[in-house]
């Protein structure tokens, strides 16, 4: 007989024999009660004369469970901290998630010297890879430093493929590397998944694996990006890790990877007709919620459903590019935000599990466009941009000098710290 429990970081201390891969999740252990307060969850298999060995009756209720695990966590190392895995996606393009992805990680990492701050790329474009390795230049050429060493996520998948394509390879924690290597601009803590433009070329490898004549096939495929933070957090249990994944607007296999690999979901928007239509898609798509029409959309949500994904909650939304600061908005503008709110207030009445809080608020950040172009192109952190003895700065771009002011600098932190805080 087989049973499943939800602890972290234990498979590794157990005999391969006792482990296997292809069973579905019957059951989970929450373990709410450790040192900070916070639950530490993670899906191992055991055989029942494991779990009889542990002190564990087969057959035991869910509160009986989490007691001998709390009880045995010291001798299983569990870790002590569940791992928020934020993605930020819309199914709609310019909407600013590659900038706002910067801005949480870099910012929220100085905050938090305490944790690991992780940034995966699952961008074809590579843009966040880009600013975090020293900006346009310099930055590029980092990457392709990285790319010489097959440190990216395709690399990963491909080797996935070749290698071992319904288990880890064993070497996943390498595909990350740290930051502050390439940008002395960044803090020590930040790390980075690089992305690459074969991710689209990937595509075909995610969809053949999921099609294979294997048990759970297509669960397998989807766990990928799983396998890979799983092994980073073994890798680096002693802290708190907290991930940022940044996605480009398609919803394609890869972008499923980051979403099954997400815990919380940050949906960035602008004030158009286009964005409220891609977080009309983001329920269809990710979450099977529409209409009786919309059925041919719910494809991934069902089978997320058989194999026993779960959903990221959605954590905010987040009106990005905002014009809500200027004296006179336009009519258009304001007409737009207040249709985003009333979509966004009708989802929590009508769709309340699927949010992590009951707050309704579309929170605003500031169109930092000049301040954007700058971060792309030098790769510092917006809190750094200027001294603290001026009132700005200038950066030389592209042949020209851009001006940033305090007062852009400080509008825009004080917009994210709303974010920050709530992280």
């Amino acid at each position: 007989m087989v049973v499943a429990v939800r602890i972290v970081a234990v498979a590794r201390r157990l005999s391969c024999s006792l482990v296997s891969r292809d069973l579905p999740s019957i059951g989970c252990v929450s373990l709410d009660a450790l040192d900070e307060g916070r639950e530490a969850v993670f899906d191992v298999y055991f055989r029942r004369s494991r779990l009889e060995c542990l002190g564990v009756q087969v057959g035991q209720n869910q509160t009986g469970l989490e007691k001998t695990m709390k009880q045995n966590k010291e001798s299983f190392g569990i870790q002590k901290y569940k791992s928020k895995k934020y993605v930020i996606w819309n199914n709609k393009g310019g909407v600013g998630k590659t900038t706002l992805t910067y801005l949480l990680s870099t910012e929220y990492a100085k905050q938090r010297k305490d944790c690991n701050i992780i940034v995966i790329d699952m961008c074809p474009q590579t843009n966040i890879s880009e600013m975090l390795l020293g900006g346009n230049g310099k930055g590029e050429e980092n990457l392709e430093k990285l790319y010489e060493g097959d440190k990216h996520i395709a690399a990963y998948i491909k080797a996935r493929y070749d290698k071992s394509r319904f288990s880890k390879i064993g070497s996943e924690s390498n595909y990350f590397i740290k930051v502050l290597k390439y940008n002395q601009n960044l803090e020590e803590n930040i790390y980075l998944l690089p992305g690459h433009n074969d991710l689209d070329l990937c595509v075909q490898l995610i969809n053949y694996l999921a099609s294979a004549p294997e048990k759970r096939a297509w669960w397998h495929s989807r766990a990928i990006l799983i396998d890979l933070i799983a092994s980073f957090e073994d890798a680096n249990s002693n802290k708190e890790n907290i991930f940022f994944i940044d996605c480009n607007p398609s919803f394609t296999p890869y972008t499923e990877l980051a979403i099954l690999a997400s815990n919380r979901l940050i949906v960035p928007c602008t004030a158009d007709a286009a964005s409220i239509r891609g977080l009309r898609n983001i329920l269809r798509l990710i979450y099977g919620k529409g209409e009786e029409d919309d059925n041919p959309f719910f494809v991934f949500s069902t089978s997320c459903d058989r194999e026993g994904f779960d959903m990221p909650k959605i954590h905010s939304v987040i009106q990005n590019k905002s014009r809500s600061h200027e004296k006179k908005p336009s009519s258009a503008f304001m007409a737009n935000i207040a249709e985003l709110e009333k979509v966004v207030s009708a989802y929590h009445v009508n769709y309340p599990d699927l949010f992590l809080s009951d707050k309704k608020d579309v929170l605003n950040i500031k169109d930092g466009n000049t301040i954007a172009t700058v971060l792309n192109h030098t790769g510092i952190p917006l809190s750094d941009l200027i001294p603290l003895d001026q009132k700005g700065k200038k950066y030389p771009i592209y042949g020209g000098d851009t001006q940033v002011t305090r007062d852009q600098q400080e509008t825009l932190i004080r917009d994210l710290s709303q974010v920050l805080s709530i992280l």
